[in-house]
Order: structure tokens, then sequence, then C-alpha cells
């Protein structure tokens, strides 16, 4: 993941230094957005914490103080306008780490003093985070405590938060009292009144929050005087305000409509969670493949046996499971094999069936994770032409080495075999080593050597397009090609 982010730092480095003591104009503008764009899109299926990481990492590579200006305003008015539940926090780590500490300025003191008001009336209510704790009244005059330490209920919690005169609030009212009675979910309700008028408030619970359940359970409450604070701690800025938190206190969801209220609560309510690449699943693999490699259709029998012997039987978690565990066990390993292996549990078993992986545990450990790995998958695939991009290089040919720069496409072998490597690897010096011996007993082979990290530094703009054509996710990569730039194979290696 990291050397795809790094090919939009480069250039963005580059571009700081070609903007030094300048002005940043329209088209350098769009140019540094859309590789921002990029970077987005790269991060999206990542953890919070790692794309705050990386957001850091990128603004404090950018040399040039207007680059990092612009960089670090656009990276927080991407994620405070993400339609991404839970990437608030992105936002507000920016403003903490970059901006509230001078260490880059706003355009304006106005926005500024916006981002300070946002940051303070959301920090304490993000996606992940303790629910704050409120003490509020129920209708009959009594106290409630809420999120405390004695306050454990062992049930998911619900807070909508709205106001009798809020006509999207009538409407969203409506909505959860239908989604409620009809599907009854073993969670608490507390339907909050952020108003003042206590005749108004007693109206409209009889008239519009008339919940008839058994599992679901109501709690009325208000806090006419606004001495919990509410506002502030869950950011009721305007209602409706609904949130999910987890029976431990953790926020869920924030945000929320009754739509999406139901597809959370659907996913946690109707299909197990699970957790993959344990240490027992990689023995298991271990175990089944008795070679480094294995073939292509070594793997692809497993997973067809995984799939015969779950799924096509109806155990859909079983299969979840195991495959679940596959796509772990094969991401992580090298080979031929291995990966074209992957590439089809990936198309045949995730992608395609969402009727399989279809709750928020499976998007965020199965779905981003295989999408990620697709992505990479996609780049050189066999029979197709491989990319011609000219670099520096060494090309290997029977008793002779040759320095200078080459064409991918253009190696000039009958066999060719382009060797991506970076120092320090002794993998890569076996395979270099191999790939010599190769050269020397098999006529009319060429081998191009490509250090990747020399293509880093020396040349930065070149990053884009050989990151973008190969999977350089893990070094060395190897793929042969035939005389004419086709692509016969990839993930090879020259030492067995």
């Amino acid at each position: 993941m990291k050397r795809i982010l790094h090919v939009i730092l480069c250039f963005l480095l580059c571009s700081s230094a070609a903007l030094e003591a300048r002005q940043l104009d329209s088209l350098q503008k769009a140019a540094l957005s859309e590789r921002l764009e990029e970077y987005f899109a790269a991060l999206a299926h990542e953890p919070v914490e790692v794309q705050k990481q990386e957001c850091d990492f990128l603004i404090g590579s950018s040399s040039d103080s207007l680059v990092r200006q612009f960089v670090a305003v656009k990276i927080y008015d991407h994620y405070l306008n993400s339609p991404i539940m839970g990437v608030e926090s992105v936002a507000i780590h920016v403003l903490d780490n970059w901006f509230f500490n001078s260490k880059v300025s706003m355009y304006n003191d106005i926005d500024l003093l916006n981002a300070r008001i946002y940051a303070d009336f959301n920090r304490q209510s993000l996606v992940g985070e303790a629910a704050p704790e409120l003490e509020m009244y129920t209708s009959e005059g009594r106290t409630k405590q809420l999120f405390t330490d004695s306050d454990a209920c062992g049930r998911y919690r619900v807070l909508y938060f709205y106001d009798t005169d809020c006509s999207k609030c009538r409407i969203e009212s409506a909505l959860l009292k239908f989604l409620l009675n009809d599907k009854d979910y073993p969670v608490e309700l507390y339907a909050i009144y952020t108003g003042d008028n206590r005749e108004e408030w007693v109206k409209y619970i009889d008239e519009k929050l008339d919940f008839k359940t058994e599992k679901t359970r109501v709690c009325h409450l208000w806090d006419p005087e606004l001495i919990s604070d509410f506002q502030r701690k869950y950011a009721v800025i305007q209602t409706p305000r609904l949130y999910l938190v987890s029976p431990d206190g953790i926020i869920q969801g924030r945000g929320l409509d009754s739509s999406a209220l139901e597809t959370m609560l659907e996913r946690i309510f109707s299909i197990p969670d699970l957790n993959y690449g344990s240490e027992e699943s990689i023995a298991l693999f271990d175990g089944i493949f008795t070679v480094v490699d294995p073939t292509v259709k070594e793997v692809e029998s497993l997973i067809g046996h995984i799939e015969g012997s779950t799924l096509a039987k109806g155990d859909t978690t079983m299969f979840r499971q195991l495959s679940g565990d596959l796509l772990y066990y094969l991401a992580s390993h090298r080979g031929e094999g291995i990966k074209e292996g992957l590439d089809k549990l990936i198309d045949d078993f995730i992608l395609s069936r969402n009727d399989v992986w279809r709750s928020a545990d499976d998007s965020l450990k199965i779905i981003g994770f295989a999408e990620m790995a697709d992505e990479l998958l996609s780049r050189s695939e066999p029979g197709k032409k491989v990319p011609g991009i000219k670099l520096d290089g060494v090309r290997l040919t029977k008793g002779r080495e040759k320095t200078g720069k080459f064409r991918t496409d253009a190696i000039g072998g009958r066999r060719n075999i382009i060797i991506f490597h970076t120092d320090g690897c002794p993998v890569c010096r076996a395979e270099i080593d191999a790939a010599r011996k190769l050269v020397d007993s098999q006529r009319g082979t060429r081998v191009l050597l490509v250090n990747v990290d020399e293509i880093l530094s020396s040349a930065p703009y070149l990053s884009a397009a050989l990151f973008d054509s190969f999977d350089l996710s893990s070094l060395p990569f190897i793929l042969e090609t035939d005389r004419k730039g086709k692509i016969v194979r990839r993930y090879i290696t020259l030492t067995q």
C-alpha cells in the first residue's frame, strides 16, 4: 500500500520543488487536486488510523509552504465532506496536527473559526469513540444516566435526537416507528426531545412515537435546561440526529437515518462476525500446500473443494470462514500459482457474491481487502501487451551486461524476463543470480533488471506509470514476455 501512495507523493514532491517561491496557478492546482483524488481513492478501504498516518506523511513531505497549505486544506475538505461514515475523525486529526498548532495556515480567519467550531462540536461523538455520558430526564421526571460505568445494559442502543417543530423529524419519526415496530430489534431506543415545551413533547410522543414492540425497549428523554450539553457532545446542531452505540458503549454509527440504521442492525443481528487469518488457518493451508509455490490448478482445486463442501450445501458461515482465511493466506504469500489462484478466488467467490458477503464486517475485513488485491492483480495480466515504459536498467544477455535506458516492451529476446527489485533484498539477489545463469544457459533469453529504489530517487516522474502498470507491492516482481512484448507469465521465480 505504501508503494502505491508514494507514487502520488513523488509527484507532489516534484511539484513542490517546481513551485518554490511562486504562486500556485489554476493548472497547478488542478494537477495537484487530480493526484490527491487518486490518493484518496487508494486510501478509501484502509483503516482510519492508517489514513491519519498517511495524511500526516503527505502533508509533512510537501516541502513548499504553498503546496503544503493546498494539500492540507484539500485533505481537510475531503474528509469534512466525505459521505463515508467514520472518516470525520481524519478531518479533526488534520486540524489538531496541522492547523490548530499553526504548522499550516488556513486561507483566512473565518475558515479557521469554522474549523474550530466543527472540531469542538464533533470530536466527542466520532465513530469508534466512547459515547459521551449524559444525564437527562424521563417524561415522568426521573433522572436517567446514559453511558456511565453503571449504565451497562448489554444491548445496542439507538439515540434519536428530534424536535417537535421539525418537519424532517416528523418524517424520520414515522420511518423509525415503522422500522422498529416491524423488525422489533433487541435494542434500547433513547428518543431525546431537544426542546423545552413539555405539553408539545407529550403530545408528540402519543401521536408520533407510540411504539408497540416486545424486544425493542423505548425510553423518552429530554433536558429542557440544556445542562447535559448534549448539543456539543453529540453534534446536535440540527435535528434529526441518529446514533447507534454498541453494548460496550462505543459509537458505531452517527449521522444515520432510519434506512442506514436498518442496514446496520440487519448486519448486526443476521450475520455473525468472523475473524480471518489466524495462526490456525495459516497452519492449515501450510499443511495443504506441501510446496512453497503450488500450481494454479492446485489452488483452484482447493477453492472448488471449499465451495462444494460449504456454500453448495447451504453452509454460508463456514464458506465465509474458510474462503476468508484463504483470501488472507494467498494475499500474504508469493508465487505464480498463489497469485493467479487468488485472482480466481476474488473474481468468482468474493466480489461477485454480494449475496454472501453483505455485512458491515464483511465490507471491512473482506470486500475492501479483496478490492485492493484485485486492483493489483489487474495490472500486467498474462495475454496482454506489456506496458511500454522507457527506463534505466541493466540488460543481461549471454556473456554480457549492458547498463542504459530500455523499453519494457522492446528487450529484444525470444524470451524476455523483467525483474523489478530493490536494494538490500536477499530474495532479489538470489533471483538476479539465477537470471545470470539462465541467460548463459538459454540462447535467445534476455533479462532486464529494474532497480525500483533508483527509479523512485532518480526519475520520480516515471513512478506513477511504473506503479500503475505493475504490481510492485512486493518485490521482487518478475514477469516473462515473448518477442512481441506479450506477457506470458507473471509472479514467477527463477530460483527453483
